[in-house]
This record gives structure tokens, C-alpha cells and sequence, in this order.
């Protein structure tokens, strides 16, 4: 049977205009929900549903009405960031993004909003800053938007509340699509920012300045309502603020006594990195003008508090059998940043916001019995000595808490296993010592037999 063969090529611009869109919109405009893993693990890549056809090759006329097509449907939106550690940069995993490659994102031009956030630079630096690259689509942009942390990555920067300062950003809408950027393009382009970026400003001597700059074709009436939103803080209210932090505290202990240790150890990581966020944001000021003394001082509290309990949660995988010998070392030295952390509460609080809060005895009891029992879980019998002064004042503290006296007990044991091996550590080098000194007469009594002989 013969098969039917064309006796002319496809002539695919004979279709129909809303047809050729059609499958515009099919070949380019289509994208897997399913994500793949990128080498950085905040991100995923939104993969398009077909490989790149070479339609796109046919000729000119196909190759622009394609790219014109894909660059309105799709809205690309290329976000820069210079000079941050992007590490730092998101609350969550899993951000869609179209590729983070920095050749990938220069080489392509057909995005339609071009966002840049970088840390102000007050001084030359001496080293390059790094900029790191991505692109992703509008529908992923709110996604992206609600999960970037700007406030953790200026932590350096806001050392003290006598002034703060934040990311500056700037948004370029491209002048080569200024006919299809219509106002309500615009507000749809710019919503997931307007919606989720707060504090967007410094502030020095209740002077607010935006730190959000929108160029290009844009509407001047959008720009202005979108700088109104950002530059508002996030955290407004104290007692609301404390309250949720609160809560991840209490929802981590009720996992802890339930021996949910992971989910406890997530509720207090989400607490902490809020609190941190909060403190170190334009919001401060604020809640620190309404809050009070009581709302520096509860913060430095709950600040102290959340860094004992993430240095108990790592205290529980070197506690095990089982341990490998670098999970112990890693743990180890994590958790006593954190407890270095309850240490330095009160004199960082002071600094940083002039609280008058310091620890109450049961709580400088209950670091000292988390830093002894890090010690011992660590096995390093130079320490010993330490750790056993250390519980002593632990128990002098806290009379009354039966952990930080079973604690001493361990150590006790500890301490007498340390010595012990230090007792057959030391007679096995005098046996060595007195072996070698005999050998050695023995040897000499043999050369002066031989030379008598």
C-alpha cells in the first residue's frame, strides 16, 4: 500500500494568524507543574512541556512572531542579585525559576521586567561582588516574592537601632515593549512585589527613604502605589509579633515531649529566624517605640530561650549509639555557637536596643548543663576539668532541677573514667621507660664485655 507523500512543503504561514498563536502558545507556553533539582538548593527548574522545535529555525518572519508571542505570554521577569549571600536569601525550597545558569539569563532578552537587589555600598570594595542570576515566569513570581528573606541578609548592616538600613531595589520595565506594557500590565507585572516585599527602606532619625527605584515606560501612578507598599513594615503590632513567636516555642515543646525532635527543631528554626528578620528589619524602630522596655526585654528573653533549645534538639542525634564521629564534631560545635549565643544574649540586647533583661539564675543553670553535657557528649577528655566546674555552678543555680543533677552524676563518671585513663596512660609510659633504661645497661654491659674480651 503506498503512503501518502506532500508534493509541496507546509506552507505554515498560509494559517490562519490565531491559529499560528495556537501553536505558539503549545510549543512555547506550555510547562511542566513537575520541578527538577537545580545545583542550588533553594531552587527548582521550571521545565518547558516540549524541547525547543526547529520551527523556531524556518525563517525570520516565524522566529519573531514566535518570540514576540512567548515574550507577552509567558511575562519573563529576570531578577539580579549583587553582592548577597543568596543562601540567606530565601525562607523556603522549591522556588520555581526558569534557570539560575548567569550565561543562560544574559544571552536572553525577551523578558519584560528586569529586578535588581543588592546590599548599599557605603565604600569601594576592594573584591568583585559576585551577582547572581535568575529568570522565572510571572505565575511563578509570587511564589519567589513571598519567600525572600531581605531582612536576614542585612543582619551585618544593622548592627545597632540607631539607624537602619535595607536592600535597595530597582525594577527596569523594558522600553522596547512599551506598547504592550499598559497600565494594567503593568500592576500585573508589579502585584507579586507590591504584595509581598515589605520594608523597602532606611531609616535614620525618623527619616523614612525608599530603597525601591521602578524605570522604564512604567505609569508613574502604578510606581507610586507600589514604593507606598514596600516601603511599609512588615511587623507593626508587638504583642502580635512576641505572640507568634511564642507560638513556634510552645508547638516545638509539644513535639519535644511527644519525642518529635525534627518537628520540634522546625518550629523553633521558624521562630528564630522570624525574630531574627524582626530585629534586624525597618520594623524595630516601631515596635520598639510602641512595645517598650517589656518588648526588648520579652525579645531578648525569647531570644536566649530559642537558642537553648536549638542547642538541646543537636544534643540529641550525639547522644545516640551510634554516632558518626563528624556528626558528633558538627553538632558539637553548633550547638555551643548557640549556647556562646544565650551567653552574649544580654550584653547583644543591651548593644543593640538598650535592654536592661538578663538571664535568671534557673536559666544561666540550664546553658551551663547544656554546655557541660556538649562537652561530654564530645568525648574530649581535655575538657573534663571544665565540665566538672561548670555543673557544680550549674547545680549551685538550680538546686532543684533533677536533669542538671543526673547531668553531674554523668559527669562525675566521666571524670573518673578520664582519670583512670590517664592513671594507665601514664603507668604504661613508666613501664615503657624503665623497659628502654634496661635495654639500654643491657646493650652497655654487652659492648664492655666484648671490648674486656
Amino acid at each position: 500500500m503506498s503512503s501518502f507523500q506532500p508534493t509541496e512543503p507546509f506552507r505554515f504561514l498560509d494559517l490562519p494568524g490565531e491559529l499560528r498563536n495556537n501553536i505558539y502558545d503549545l510549543l512555547f507556553c506550555s510547562w511542566d507543574n513537575e520541578l527538577e533539582p537545580t545545583s542550588f538548593s533553594k531552587l527548582s527548574r521550571r521545565c518547558p512541556s516540549y524541547p525547543t522545535p526547529a520551527l523556531l529555525r524556518a525563517n525570520k518572519q516565524i522566529h519573531a512572531e514566535a518570540l514576540d508571542y512567548m515574550t507577552k505570554r509567558n511575562q519573563f521577569v529576570r531578577i539580579s542579585c549583587h553582592g548577597l549571600d543568596v543562601r540567606k536569601l530565601f525562607l523556603g525550597d522549591e522556588i520555581p525559576v526558569i534557570t539560575a545558569n548567569r550565561d543562560a539569563v544574559s544571552q536572553f532578552h525577551g523578558y519584560l521586567m528586569h529586578m535588581t537587589l543588592s546590599k548599599p555600598v557605603h565604600a569601594p570594595s576592594p573584591v568583585a561582588l559576585a551577582t547572581f542570576e535568575m529568570m522565572v515566569l510571572r505565575a511563578d513570581l509570587p511564589m519567589l516574592c513571598e519567600q525572600l528573606d531581605i531582612e536576614s541578609v542585612m543582619t551585618e548592616a544593622n548592627a545597632t537601632t540607631q539607624a537602619h538600613t535595607s536592600l535597595q531595589a530597582s525594577i527596569s520595565l523594558i522600553s522596547k515593549y512599551a506598547q504592550f506594557l499598559t497600565p494594567k500590565i503593568q500592576e500585573h507585572l508589579l502585584q507579586p512585589i507590591a504584595a509581598s516585599l515589605r520594608g523597602l527602606s532606611s531609616i535614620d532619625a525618623d527619616t523614612v527613604i525608599s530603597n525601591l527605584r521602578i524605570i522604564g515606560p512604567g505609569d508613574s501612578t502604578v510606581a507610586r502605589n507600589v514604593i507606598g507598599e514596600v516601603i511599609k513594615p512588615r511587623w507593626t503590632d508587638p504583642e502580635a509579633t512576641l505572640a507568634e513567636i511564642h507560638t513556634g516555642v510552645d508547638v516545638g515543646k509539644r513535639q519535644w515531649q511527644q519525642n518529635n525532635y525534627y518537628a520540634a527543631a522546625e518550629a523553633w528554626a521558624y521562630s528564630m529566624r522570624t525574630l531574627e528578620r524582626m530585629r534586624h528589619s525597618s520594623s524595630w524602630l516601631g515596635l520598639q517605640k510602641i512595645g517598650g522596655e517589656d518588648f526588648v526585654n520579652n525579645t531578648a528573653d525569647l531570644y536566649f530561650t530559642l537558642n537553648l533549645l536549638c542547642a538541646a534538639f543537636l544534643q540529641v542525634d550525639m547522644a545516640g549509639n551510634y554516632v558518626d564521629s563528624a556528626l558528633l564534631q558538627r553538632n558539637g560545635s553548633v550547638s555551643m555557637r548557640h549556647l556562646h549565643k544565650c551567653e552574649t544574649a544580654s550584653a547583644r540586647f543591651a548593644q543593640h536596643a538598650g535592654s536592661t533583661w538578663s538571664p535568671s539564675n534557673q536559666q544561666v543553670g540550664k546553658m551551663m548543663y547544656r554546655q557541660v553535657k556538649c562537652l561530654r557528649l564530645m568525648r574530649n577528655q581535655a575538657s573534663a576539668n571544665r565540665a566538672m566546674a561548670l555543673i557544680e555552678q550549674a547545680v549551685t543555680l538550680a538546686p532543684n532541677d533533677l536533669a542538671i543533677q543526673d547531668e553531674r552524676d554523668a559527669v562525675v563518671a566521666w571524670s573518673a573514667e578520664v582519670e583512670e585513663s590517664r592513671r594507665l596512660i601514664e603507668e604504661e609510659q613508666a613501664a615503657m621507660q624503665r623497659k628502654q633504661g634496661r635495654s639500654f645497661w643491657s646493650t652497655l654491659g654487652l659492648v664492655v664485655s666484648a671490648l674486656g674480651a
